[in-house]
């Protein structure tokens, strides 16, 4: 069972301190974020791809790069084809 995350910032939000700018870029542009069941968050926003990223990352460059993920599928646009689906950039 996925269940939807809360964004707050402050002093109690330590262990999403740099997940923040990330969170905040995805809400502030339509993206749905909620837990996964396996610990990791899934971004989605209509006729959008899914983007999947850790909700600790280990690595430094781990939220630049889901942030360059969702700047980038922002820019795509999804088409249902009668053969398959198909992506745009746009």
């Amino acid at each position: 069972m996925s269940r939807p995350l809360i964004v707050q910032s402050g002093r109690r939000c330590g262990r999403f301190k740099r997940l923040l700018p990330l969170l905040q870029y995805a809400q502030g542009n339509g993206w749905s974020v909620i837990y996964t069941n396996g610990g990791h968050l899934r971004f989605t926003k209509p006729e959008r791809p899914i983007i999947h990223t850790s909700k600790t990352p280990s690595d430094w460059r781990a939220v630049r790069n889901a942030l360059a993920l969702l700047a980038r599928a922002d820019r795509m646009t999804v088409v249902d084809l009668p053969h398959g689906v198909a992506i745009y950039h746009v």
